[in-house]
């Protein structure tokens, strides 16, 4: 097995608020540009999100930024979610509420919220108080099993990862290229992170377009490879990506192949 130069994964720190807002201001931007680019037809094509089109991803990101811009607004939405869609999840009930609101609005139309909402939602999550971002939101969406239950990680972790994820969908979905920049470095390390945080499989080193992250020891059985989007992609538990390379002890397959991170 070739030894392979790996930091450790679980010594990644979590990105500062001024570096998650610098992110999340790429990701908008990386979002937009892809969307203006689309034709109408393609607005209609269906994602690896169950039942959701291209359009209704968008809707759900849309609802998601301007529910962030406007957070004094957040619990009403939640409560009226539960209502109109009881037995679902908080969570679920929360997104079926943003398709709703949004799902009907024409791709001109979202694109426009989304230019408008997305930069001010990153900024308003940055200027969150700290009293607020080391509170939990677990009451909000009490089923959901995250490694971090404070509000920072949700706004400077989860938020950007979230749209960075569906940014991919879109681009499979159309088969359009998943153009990628320096912020993309950041969301990666996050859920390099939080894999290690729940990682239980024998030590392993990741290989993610060529850097390496040492998981579960010093001492790896073997080297797991794979490209970035492919990768993430499986971790989020959707499908149709090839499987990562394993260099090594094969059983710890199991381990890489059962593995998922929160998205």
């Amino acid at each position: 097995m070739h030894q392979v130069r790996a930091e450790q994964a679980i010594d990644i720190p979590r990105p500062s608020p001024g570096e998650a807002a610098a992110e999340g201001l790429a990701e908008v931007a990386a979002l937009n540009a892809l969307l203006a680019s689309l034709s109408p037809d393609e607005w209609r094509l269906p994602t690896a999100s169950a039942g959701w089109t291209v359009r209704d991803t968008v809707a759900h990101l849309v609802g998601q930024h301007v529910e962030s811009a406007r957070p004094w607004t957040i619990p009403g939405k939640l409560r009226q979610a539960r209502r109109r869609f009881p037995g679902r999840t908080a969570l679920d009930a929360h997104n079926a509420l943003q398709l709703s609101e949004y799902g009907r609005r024409s791709p001109e139309e979202l694109r426009g919220l989304l230019a408008r909402f997305g930069p001010k939602a990153v900024r308003a999550r940055r200027r969150s108080p700290g009293l607020i971002r080391r509170r939990s939101f677990a009451r909000f969406f009490p089923e959901e099993q995250l490694p971090d239950l404070t509000f920072a990680y949700l706004f400077d972790v989860l938020s950007t990862r979230d749209t960075w994820l569906h940014r991919l969908e879109i681009a499979r979905a159309t088969r359009r290229p998943f153009v990628t920049g320096d912020h993309d470095g950041g969301v990666v390390a996050q859920v390099v992170r939080d894999l290690a945080q729940a990682w239980s499989g024998p030590p392993v080193t990741l290989v993610l377009n060529g850097r390496g992250w040492a998981l579960g020891g010093p001492e790896p059985v073997a080297v797991v490879r794979a490209e970035v989007p492919d990768f993430l992609w499986h971790l989020s538990g959707r499908e149709g990506s090839p499987p990562p390379a394993i260099d090594g002890d094969l059983t710890a397959a199991d381990a890489v192949l059962a593995a998922r991170v929160e998205f």
